[in-house]
Protein backbone atom coordinates (compact mmCIF):
# COMPACT_ATOMS: atom_id res chain seq x y z
CA UNK A 1 0.00 0.00 0.00
CA UNK A 2 1.31 3.43 -0.95
CA UNK A 3 -0.01 6.53 0.79
CA UNK A 4 0.96 9.14 -1.81
CA UNK A 5 2.36 12.52 -0.79
CA UNK A 6 -0.29 15.23 -0.78
CA UNK A 7 1.92 18.06 -2.05
CA UNK A 8 2.04 18.86 -5.76
CA UNK A 9 5.84 18.81 -5.68
CA UNK A 10 7.11 15.96 -3.51
CA UNK A 11 10.43 14.51 -2.37
CA UNK A 12 11.74 11.45 -4.17
CA UNK A 13 12.67 9.48 -1.04
CA UNK A 14 9.63 7.82 0.59
CA UNK A 15 9.28 6.31 4.06
CA UNK A 16 9.09 2.50 4.19
CA UNK A 17 7.39 1.10 7.29
CA UNK A 18 8.59 -2.17 8.88
CA UNK A 19 5.90 -3.69 11.11
CA UNK A 20 6.41 -5.56 14.37
CA UNK A 21 5.56 -9.01 15.62
CA UNK A 22 6.92 -10.86 13.82
CA UNK A 23 3.57 -11.31 12.14
CA UNK A 24 1.97 -7.87 11.89
CA UNK A 25 0.73 -6.70 8.50
CA UNK A 26 1.95 -3.18 7.71
CA UNK A 27 -1.09 -2.21 5.62
CA UNK A 28 -3.38 -2.85 8.58
CA UNK A 29 -1.36 -0.30 10.55
CA UNK A 30 -2.13 2.59 8.20
CA UNK A 31 -4.09 4.63 10.80
CA UNK A 32 -1.33 4.23 13.39
CA UNK A 33 1.32 4.97 10.75
CA UNK A 34 -0.35 8.25 9.85
CA UNK A 35 -0.47 9.24 13.52
CA UNK A 36 3.33 8.96 13.57
CA UNK A 37 4.35 9.75 10.00
CA UNK A 38 1.40 11.84 8.83
CA UNK A 39 3.33 15.11 8.87
CA UNK A 40 5.92 13.54 6.55
CA UNK A 41 3.18 12.44 4.18
CA UNK A 42 2.82 15.97 2.90
CA UNK A 43 5.95 15.70 0.76
CA UNK A 44 6.81 12.01 0.98
CA UNK A 45 5.05 8.80 0.02
CA UNK A 46 4.48 6.37 2.89
CA UNK A 47 4.94 2.77 1.75
CA UNK A 48 3.32 -0.04 3.78
CA UNK A 49 4.39 -3.52 2.70
CA UNK A 50 2.78 -6.64 4.14
CA UNK A 51 5.90 -8.70 4.79
CA UNK A 52 5.67 -12.15 3.26
CA UNK A 53 3.49 -14.34 5.44
CA UNK A 54 1.41 -11.41 6.77
CA UNK A 55 -1.79 -9.69 5.68
CA UNK A 56 -2.38 -9.96 1.93
CA UNK A 57 1.11 -11.32 1.26
CA UNK A 58 -0.09 -14.90 1.74
CA UNK A 59 -0.80 -14.43 5.43
CA UNK A 60 0.16 -17.54 7.41
CA UNK A 61 -2.71 -17.36 9.85
CA UNK A 62 -3.14 -19.89 12.64
CA UNK A 63 -5.85 -19.40 15.22
CA UNK A 64 -4.27 -20.49 18.49
CA UNK A 65 -6.73 -20.79 21.41
CA UNK A 66 -6.13 -18.67 24.48
CA UNK A 67 -5.09 -20.37 27.72
CA UNK A 68 -8.64 -19.80 28.96
CA UNK A 69 -10.25 -21.37 25.89
CA UNK A 70 -12.28 -24.54 26.65
CA UNK A 71 -10.88 -25.98 23.38
CA UNK A 72 -7.68 -26.74 25.31
CA UNK A 73 -9.60 -28.98 27.66
CA UNK A 74 -8.34 -28.96 31.23
CA UNK A 75 -5.70 -26.24 30.97
CA UNK A 76 -4.56 -27.12 34.48
CA UNK A 77 -2.92 -30.23 33.02
CA UNK A 78 0.20 -28.96 31.19
CA UNK A 79 0.77 -32.26 29.35
CA UNK A 80 -2.77 -32.32 28.01
CA UNK A 81 -2.54 -28.64 27.06
CA UNK A 82 0.78 -29.12 25.23
CA UNK A 83 -0.60 -32.05 23.27
CA UNK A 84 -3.68 -30.08 22.27
CA UNK A 85 -1.59 -27.14 21.07
CA UNK A 86 0.78 -29.41 19.14
CA UNK A 87 -2.19 -30.99 17.43
CA UNK A 88 -3.63 -27.58 16.50
CA UNK A 89 -0.26 -26.37 15.18
CA UNK A 90 0.30 -29.56 13.19
CA UNK A 91 -3.08 -29.17 11.53
CA UNK A 92 -2.35 -25.51 10.76
CA UNK A 93 1.07 -26.44 9.34
CA UNK A 94 -0.48 -29.04 7.05
CA UNK A 95 -3.09 -26.59 5.74
CA UNK A 96 -0.61 -23.75 5.16
CA UNK A 97 1.95 -26.05 3.54
CA UNK A 98 -0.47 -26.72 0.71
CA UNK A 99 0.17 -23.19 -0.59
CA UNK A 100 3.49 -22.18 0.95
CA UNK A 101 6.98 -23.43 1.72
CA UNK A 102 7.11 -22.50 5.39
CA UNK A 103 10.91 -22.44 5.37
CA UNK A 104 11.00 -19.42 3.03
CA UNK A 105 9.83 -16.72 5.43
CA UNK A 106 13.04 -15.62 7.14
CA UNK A 107 13.79 -11.93 7.65
CA UNK A 108 16.65 -11.90 5.15
CA UNK A 109 14.47 -13.35 2.40
CA UNK A 110 11.70 -10.88 3.22
CA UNK A 111 14.07 -7.93 2.92
CA UNK A 112 14.89 -9.03 -0.64
CA UNK A 113 11.14 -8.67 -1.29
CA UNK A 114 11.22 -5.14 0.10
CA UNK A 115 14.00 -4.17 -2.25
CA UNK A 116 12.16 -5.61 -5.22
CA UNK A 117 9.15 -3.48 -4.28
CA UNK A 118 11.43 -0.43 -4.06
CA UNK A 119 12.71 -1.10 -7.57
CA UNK A 120 9.21 -1.70 -8.93
CA UNK A 121 7.97 1.61 -7.47
CA UNK A 122 10.93 3.47 -8.93
CA UNK A 123 12.53 4.79 -5.75
CA UNK A 124 16.30 5.25 -5.71
CA UNK A 125 16.71 5.83 -1.96
CA UNK A 126 14.32 5.29 0.93
CA UNK A 127 13.89 6.23 4.59
CA UNK A 128 13.22 3.38 7.01
CA UNK A 129 10.93 3.39 10.05
CA UNK A 130 10.59 0.20 12.09
CA UNK A 131 9.24 -0.74 15.52
CA UNK A 132 9.83 -3.82 17.70
CA UNK A 133 10.55 -6.77 15.36
CA UNK A 134 10.38 -4.18 12.57
CA UNK A 135 13.66 -2.75 13.91
CA UNK A 136 15.33 -6.10 13.31
CA UNK A 137 13.91 -6.18 9.78
CA UNK A 138 14.93 -2.57 9.08
CA UNK A 139 18.48 -3.23 10.26
CA UNK A 140 18.67 -6.33 8.09
CA UNK A 141 17.60 -4.22 5.11
CA UNK A 142 20.29 -1.68 6.05
CA UNK A 143 22.84 -4.50 6.19
CA UNK A 144 21.93 -5.90 2.76
CA UNK A 145 21.14 -2.72 0.83
CA UNK A 146 23.03 0.18 2.48
CA UNK A 147 23.35 2.18 -0.74
CA UNK A 148 19.55 2.39 -0.95
CA UNK A 149 19.06 3.84 2.54
CA UNK A 150 18.86 7.57 3.26
CA UNK A 151 17.89 7.48 6.98
CA UNK A 152 16.66 5.03 9.62
CA UNK A 153 14.32 5.33 12.63
CA UNK A 154 14.18 2.28 14.91
CA UNK A 155 11.75 2.33 17.85
CA UNK A 156 11.99 -0.38 20.52
CA UNK A 157 15.10 -2.15 19.29
CA UNK A 158 15.32 -5.93 18.83
CA UNK A 159 18.98 -6.36 17.86
CA UNK A 160 20.07 -9.28 15.67
CA UNK A 161 21.87 -10.80 18.65
CA UNK A 162 18.66 -10.99 20.71
CA UNK A 163 17.31 -14.51 21.20
CA UNK A 164 13.55 -14.53 21.63
CA UNK A 165 11.83 -15.24 23.91
CA UNK A 166 14.75 -16.18 26.19
CA UNK A 167 15.58 -12.57 26.98
CA UNK A 168 12.04 -11.79 28.09
CA UNK A 169 12.84 -13.11 31.58
CA UNK A 170 15.45 -10.44 32.21
CA UNK A 171 13.88 -7.55 30.28
CA UNK A 172 10.31 -8.08 31.48
CA UNK A 173 11.60 -8.89 34.96
CA UNK A 174 13.28 -5.47 35.13
CA UNK A 175 10.07 -3.71 33.97
CA UNK A 176 8.11 -5.69 36.58
CA UNK A 177 10.43 -4.55 39.38
CA UNK A 178 10.08 -0.94 38.22
CA UNK A 179 6.30 -1.30 38.43
CA UNK A 180 6.46 -2.62 41.99
CA UNK A 181 8.82 0.17 43.04
CA UNK A 182 6.65 2.82 41.40
CA UNK A 183 3.59 1.60 43.33
CA UNK A 184 5.52 1.70 46.60
CA UNK A 185 6.53 5.31 45.91
CA UNK A 186 3.14 6.63 44.79
CA UNK A 187 0.81 7.70 47.58
CA UNK A 188 -2.38 6.66 45.76
CA UNK A 189 -1.07 3.14 45.16
CA UNK A 190 0.25 2.74 48.69
CA UNK A 191 -3.04 3.96 50.12
CA UNK A 192 -5.26 1.66 48.06
CA UNK A 193 -2.98 -1.34 47.52
CA UNK A 194 -0.40 -1.46 50.33
CA UNK A 195 0.12 -5.22 49.87
CA UNK A 196 0.54 -5.20 46.05
CA UNK A 197 3.91 -6.98 46.02
CA UNK A 198 2.84 -9.54 48.63
CA UNK A 199 -0.46 -10.21 46.87
CA UNK A 200 1.29 -11.14 43.64
CA UNK A 201 3.64 -13.50 45.49
CA UNK A 202 0.72 -15.03 47.37
CA UNK A 203 -1.37 -15.62 44.24
CA UNK A 204 1.56 -17.13 42.31
CA UNK A 205 2.50 -19.40 45.22
CA UNK A 206 -1.09 -20.54 45.68
CA UNK A 207 -1.51 -21.36 41.99
CA UNK A 208 1.85 -23.14 41.85
CA UNK A 209 0.47 -25.64 44.34
CA UNK A 210 -2.90 -26.04 42.66
CA UNK A 211 -4.73 -24.23 39.83
CA UNK A 212 -7.98 -22.53 40.82
CA UNK A 213 -11.17 -23.30 38.93
CA UNK A 214 -13.33 -20.25 38.39
CA UNK A 215 -16.16 -19.12 36.15
CA UNK A 216 -14.97 -16.44 33.75
CA UNK A 217 -16.97 -14.44 31.24
CA UNK A 218 -15.39 -13.69 27.88
CA UNK A 219 -15.12 -9.86 27.84
CA UNK A 220 -16.00 -9.78 24.13
CA UNK A 221 -18.81 -12.34 23.89
CA UNK A 222 -20.06 -12.31 27.48
CA UNK A 223 -20.18 -16.12 27.45
CA UNK A 224 -19.11 -17.73 30.73
CA UNK A 225 -17.16 -20.95 31.12
CA UNK A 226 -15.23 -22.75 33.81
CA UNK A 227 -11.48 -22.12 33.61
CA UNK A 228 -8.65 -23.56 35.65
CA UNK A 229 -6.49 -20.49 36.33
CA UNK A 230 -2.82 -21.47 36.44
CA UNK A 231 0.33 -19.71 37.58
CA UNK A 232 1.50 -19.27 33.97
CA UNK A 233 -1.82 -17.70 33.00
CA UNK A 234 -1.41 -15.08 35.71
CA UNK A 235 2.22 -14.45 34.73
CA UNK A 236 1.21 -14.05 31.07
CA UNK A 237 -1.46 -11.54 32.11
CA UNK A 238 1.05 -9.55 34.17
CA UNK A 239 3.53 -9.67 31.31
CA UNK A 240 1.00 -8.29 28.82
CA UNK A 241 0.14 -5.28 31.00
CA UNK A 242 3.79 -4.20 31.11
CA UNK A 243 3.72 -3.24 27.42
CA UNK A 244 1.51 -0.23 28.23
CA UNK A 245 2.05 1.72 31.47
CA UNK A 246 -1.58 2.84 31.20
CA UNK A 247 -2.61 -0.81 31.41
CA UNK A 248 -0.03 -1.67 34.08
CA UNK A 249 -1.56 1.08 36.23
CA UNK A 250 -4.64 -1.15 36.66
CA UNK A 251 -2.62 -4.20 37.76
CA UNK A 252 -2.60 -3.45 41.52
CA UNK A 253 -6.40 -3.36 41.52
CA UNK A 254 -6.59 -6.55 39.46
CA UNK A 255 -4.18 -8.40 41.75
CA UNK A 256 -6.06 -7.15 44.80
CA UNK A 257 -9.16 -8.86 43.45
CA UNK A 258 -7.23 -11.97 42.37
CA UNK A 259 -5.84 -12.35 45.89
CA UNK A 260 -9.46 -12.56 47.05
CA UNK A 261 -10.18 -15.25 44.45
CA UNK A 262 -11.72 -13.01 41.76
CA UNK A 263 -9.67 -13.24 38.54
CA UNK A 264 -12.19 -11.50 36.27
CA UNK A 265 -10.39 -8.14 36.03
CA UNK A 266 -6.96 -9.69 35.51
CA UNK A 267 -8.10 -12.09 32.79
CA UNK A 268 -10.11 -9.33 31.09
CA UNK A 269 -7.02 -7.12 30.87
CA UNK A 270 -5.10 -10.03 29.34
CA UNK A 271 -7.88 -10.79 26.85
CA UNK A 272 -8.15 -7.16 25.74
CA UNK A 273 -4.40 -6.98 25.15
CA UNK A 274 -4.51 -10.21 23.16
CA UNK A 275 -7.32 -8.88 20.99
CA UNK A 276 -5.28 -5.71 20.35
CA UNK A 277 -2.21 -7.64 19.22
CA UNK A 278 -2.76 -11.26 18.26
CA UNK A 279 -5.77 -10.70 16.01
CA UNK A 280 -3.62 -8.44 13.82
CA UNK A 281 -0.83 -10.97 13.65
CA UNK A 282 -0.06 -14.04 11.53
CA UNK A 283 1.04 -16.66 14.03
CA UNK A 284 2.29 -19.02 11.34
CA UNK A 285 4.66 -16.35 10.03
CA UNK A 286 5.84 -15.72 13.60
CA UNK A 287 6.72 -19.36 13.96
CA UNK A 288 8.47 -19.48 10.57
CA UNK A 289 10.68 -16.58 11.67
CA UNK A 290 11.24 -17.60 15.29
CA UNK A 291 11.84 -21.28 14.55
CA UNK A 292 14.49 -20.33 11.98
CA UNK A 293 16.20 -17.38 13.66
CA UNK A 294 15.79 -17.75 17.42
CA UNK A 295 15.12 -21.29 18.58
CA UNK A 296 18.29 -22.70 16.90
CA UNK A 297 20.31 -20.26 19.02
CA UNK A 298 18.93 -21.57 22.30
CA UNK A 299 21.75 -22.53 24.65
CA UNK A 300 21.35 -24.35 27.92
CA UNK A 301 23.33 -21.69 29.81
CA UNK A 302 21.05 -18.84 28.69
CA UNK A 303 17.93 -20.85 29.51
CA UNK A 304 19.26 -21.70 32.96
CA UNK A 305 20.02 -18.03 33.54
CA UNK A 306 16.48 -17.07 32.49
CA UNK A 307 15.03 -19.74 34.78
CA UNK A 308 16.64 -18.00 37.74
CA UNK A 309 15.10 -14.58 37.07
CA UNK A 310 11.79 -14.03 38.88
CA UNK A 311 8.96 -13.87 38.20
CA UNK A 312 8.77 -14.89 34.52
CA UNK A 313 11.64 -17.38 34.40
CA UNK A 314 10.95 -19.85 31.53
CA UNK A 315 7.60 -18.35 30.56
CA UNK A 316 7.14 -18.67 26.76
CA UNK A 317 10.56 -20.34 26.31
CA UNK A 318 9.31 -23.91 26.50
CA UNK A 319 6.11 -23.09 24.60
CA UNK A 320 7.99 -21.79 21.56
CA UNK A 321 10.52 -24.62 21.70
CA UNK A 322 7.73 -27.20 21.68
CA UNK A 323 5.85 -25.40 18.90
CA UNK A 324 8.97 -25.44 16.72
CA UNK A 325 9.21 -29.20 17.13
CA UNK A 326 6.33 -29.52 14.67
CA UNK A 327 7.10 -26.46 12.50
CA UNK A 328 9.36 -26.45 9.40
CA UNK A 329 12.57 -24.51 9.93
CA UNK A 330 14.16 -22.18 7.40
CA UNK A 331 17.85 -21.37 7.15
CA UNK A 332 19.17 -18.30 8.91
CA UNK A 333 21.79 -16.23 7.06
CA UNK A 334 25.23 -16.95 8.50
CA UNK A 335 25.82 -13.30 9.50
CA UNK A 336 22.25 -12.58 10.59
CA UNK A 337 23.08 -12.42 14.31
CA UNK A 338 26.10 -10.16 13.81
CA UNK A 339 25.98 -6.40 14.62
CA UNK A 340 24.92 -4.14 11.77
CA UNK A 341 27.67 -1.64 10.91
CA UNK A 342 26.75 1.59 9.17
CA UNK A 343 27.46 5.31 8.96
CA UNK A 344 23.93 6.16 7.81
CA UNK A 345 21.99 8.58 10.06
CA UNK A 346 19.97 6.56 12.58
CA UNK A 347 17.49 7.73 15.24
CA UNK A 348 17.06 5.16 18.02
CA UNK A 349 14.05 5.46 20.37
CA UNK A 350 13.48 3.44 23.54
CA UNK A 351 10.88 3.37 26.31
CA UNK A 352 12.36 3.20 29.78
CA UNK A 353 9.56 0.87 30.94
CA UNK A 354 9.59 -1.39 27.87
CA UNK A 355 9.40 -5.06 28.98
CA UNK A 356 10.73 -6.57 25.72
CA UNK A 357 12.94 -4.01 23.96
CA UNK A 358 14.32 -1.79 26.76
CA UNK A 359 17.02 0.88 26.26
CA UNK A 360 19.89 -1.56 26.84
CA UNK A 361 19.26 -3.00 23.37
CA UNK A 362 19.27 0.45 21.79
CA UNK A 363 22.63 1.06 23.42
CA UNK A 364 23.91 -2.21 21.99
CA UNK A 365 23.11 -1.46 18.34
CA UNK A 366 24.37 2.12 18.65
CA UNK A 367 27.91 0.82 19.23
CA UNK A 368 28.30 -0.07 15.55
CA UNK A 369 26.12 2.70 14.09
CA UNK A 370 28.59 5.57 13.91
CA UNK A 371 26.04 8.23 12.97
CA UNK A 372 23.29 7.41 15.46
CA UNK A 373 21.60 9.07 18.43
CA UNK A 374 19.66 7.23 21.10
CA UNK A 375 16.78 9.00 22.89
CA UNK A 376 15.02 7.41 25.86
CA UNK A 377 11.53 8.21 27.17
CA UNK A 378 11.86 7.07 30.82
CA UNK A 379 8.12 6.74 31.54
CA UNK A 380 7.02 5.12 28.28
CA UNK A 381 6.57 1.42 27.55
CA UNK A 382 6.77 -0.44 24.24
CA UNK A 383 6.69 2.14 21.44
CA UNK A 384 7.77 5.78 21.65
CA UNK A 385 7.23 7.30 18.18
CA UNK A 386 3.59 8.25 18.81
CA UNK A 387 4.15 9.79 22.24
CA UNK A 388 4.36 13.50 23.05
CA UNK A 389 7.04 15.27 21.04
CA UNK A 390 8.32 12.08 19.38
CA UNK A 391 6.44 12.56 16.05
CA UNK A 392 8.11 15.97 15.68
CA UNK A 393 11.53 14.42 16.34
CA UNK A 394 10.87 11.74 13.73
CA UNK A 395 9.72 14.38 11.25
CA UNK A 396 12.72 16.67 11.74
CA UNK A 397 15.19 13.78 11.59
CA UNK A 398 13.67 12.27 8.44
CA UNK A 399 13.43 15.59 6.65
CA UNK A 400 17.07 16.48 7.32
CA UNK A 401 18.53 12.95 7.41
CA UNK A 402 20.81 14.29 10.11
CA UNK A 403 21.29 13.80 13.83
CA UNK A 404 22.90 17.25 14.20
CA UNK A 405 20.89 19.52 16.48
CA UNK A 406 18.36 16.82 17.31
CA UNK A 407 17.29 17.16 20.96
CA UNK A 408 15.35 14.41 22.73
CA UNK A 409 15.10 16.11 26.15
CA UNK A 410 11.37 16.61 25.63
CA UNK A 411 10.85 12.84 25.92
CA UNK A 412 12.02 12.97 29.52
CA UNK A 413 9.10 15.22 30.38
CA UNK A 414 6.46 12.65 29.44
CA UNK A 415 4.74 11.64 32.72
CA UNK A 416 4.15 8.14 33.95
CA UNK A 417 0.56 6.90 34.01
CA UNK A 418 -0.95 7.28 37.48
CA UNK A 419 -2.09 4.14 39.24
CA UNK A 420 -5.77 3.33 39.15
CA UNK A 421 -7.75 4.54 42.14
CA UNK A 422 -11.02 2.76 42.92
CA UNK A 423 -14.07 4.99 43.01
CA UNK A 424 -15.26 5.60 46.55
CA UNK A 425 -19.00 5.61 47.09
CA UNK A 426 -20.05 8.85 48.74
CA UNK A 427 -23.26 9.09 50.70
CA UNK A 428 -25.38 12.10 49.70
CA UNK A 429 -25.39 14.85 52.30
CA UNK A 430 -28.52 16.78 53.15
CA UNK A 431 -28.21 20.37 54.30
CA UNK A 432 -30.48 21.26 57.19
CA UNK A 433 -31.26 24.89 57.85
CA UNK A 434 -33.29 26.15 60.74
CA UNK A 435 -35.07 29.47 60.41
CA UNK A 436 -34.85 31.40 63.68
CA UNK A 437 -37.43 33.77 64.97
CA UNK A 438 -35.06 36.70 64.58
CA UNK A 439 -34.41 36.00 60.87
CA UNK A 440 -36.29 38.32 58.51
CA UNK A 441 -39.02 36.55 56.53
CA UNK A 442 -40.45 37.19 53.10
CA UNK A 443 -44.15 37.34 52.47
CA UNK A 444 -45.80 36.73 49.16
CA UNK A 445 -42.44 36.50 47.40
CA UNK A 446 -41.69 40.18 47.90
CA UNK A 447 -38.47 41.52 49.40
CA UNK A 448 -39.01 42.59 53.03
CA UNK A 449 -35.61 44.06 53.90
CA UNK A 450 -32.33 45.10 52.32
CA UNK A 451 -30.35 42.88 54.72
CA UNK A 452 -32.34 39.83 53.60
CA UNK A 453 -31.60 40.64 49.98
CA UNK A 454 -27.89 40.89 50.71
CA UNK A 455 -27.89 37.53 52.56
CA UNK A 456 -29.42 35.67 49.65
CA UNK A 457 -27.09 37.10 47.06
CA UNK A 458 -23.85 36.68 49.02
CA UNK A 459 -21.19 34.60 47.18
CA UNK A 460 -20.17 33.02 50.51
CA UNK A 461 -23.63 31.76 51.34
CA UNK A 462 -24.28 28.09 50.51
CA UNK A 463 -26.96 27.35 47.95
CA UNK A 464 -30.28 26.29 49.41
CA UNK A 465 -31.87 25.09 46.18
CA UNK A 466 -31.68 25.51 42.44
CA UNK A 467 -30.48 29.08 42.91
CA UNK A 468 -29.71 31.67 45.55
CA UNK A 469 -32.68 33.78 44.48
CA UNK A 470 -35.24 34.69 47.15
CA UNK A 471 -37.78 31.95 47.80
CA UNK A 472 -41.48 32.35 47.09
CA UNK A 473 -42.54 29.72 49.66
CA UNK A 474 -45.20 30.57 52.20
CA UNK A 475 -44.64 30.25 55.95
CA UNK A 476 -46.66 27.01 55.93
CA UNK A 477 -44.43 25.52 53.25
CA UNK A 478 -41.37 26.55 55.22
CA UNK A 479 -42.61 24.78 58.28
CA UNK A 480 -43.25 21.60 56.24
CA UNK A 481 -39.70 21.78 54.81
CA UNK A 482 -38.26 22.01 58.31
Amino acid sequence: MVLPATARVKETDPVFLFAGGPGQAAAALAPQALAILGSLNNKRDIVLIDQRGTGKSNGLTCKIPEMTDPALGNSADPIQRDEKIKKILSECRDVLSQNADLTQYTTTIAMADYDEVRVALGYSKINLWGASYGTRAAMEYLRRYPERVRSVVIDGVAPPSMVLPVEFAQDAGAAYQKLLSACEKEAICVKNFPAFRQQIDTVLERLANAPQKVMLANPLTGKSSEVAVTRDMVLAAIFSTLYLPEMAAILPAAMNQAAAGDFAMLMTISAVFTEMTEDQSSFGMRLSVTCAEDIPRYQSAMIERAAGIAPFRRLFIDEFAKACEVWPKGKMATDFDQPVKSDKPVLILSGGLDPVTPPVHGDEVKKTLTNAVHFIAPNVGHGVSHKGCAPKLVKKFTETASTVGLDGECLKKLPRALFYEPLQEKKPTVEHRVVTASEPKLAGGKENSKENSKENTSTNAPSKGPSNAPSNKTDEQREMQK
